[in-house]
C-alpha cells in the first residue's frame, strides 16, 4: 500500500466552512477518479477504480511574517 498526499494552497478559498469545503473536494476528487477510470478503461495506468479518499483536511494557515 502507498499513501499519496497532495497539498493544495488557495489564498481566497470560499464556499463554506472548512468541513463543507473538505466534503466538496472529496466528492470532486472521487468523481474525477471515476471519470478518468472510465476514460482509460482497461488501460488505466493508476487503477483509479481501486483508489479511495481516506481524508481531506482544510485548515487556515496564517500568513508568514516578513
Amino acid at each position: 500500500m502507498k499513501r499519496v498526499l497532495i497539498e493544495l494552497i488557495n489564498n481566497e478559498l470560499s464556499g463554506g466552512s472548512s468541513a463543507e469545503i473538505g466534503l466538496k473536494l472529496s466528492d470532486l476528487i472521487s468523481q474525477s477518479f471515476r471519470w478518468w477510470h472510465s476514460q482509460f478503461g482497461g488501460r488505466d495506468p493508476f487503477g483509479l477504480d481501486r483508489w479511495r479518499i481516506e481524508s481531506v483536511e482544510v485548515r487556515e494557515i496564517p500568513p508568514k511574517g516578513r
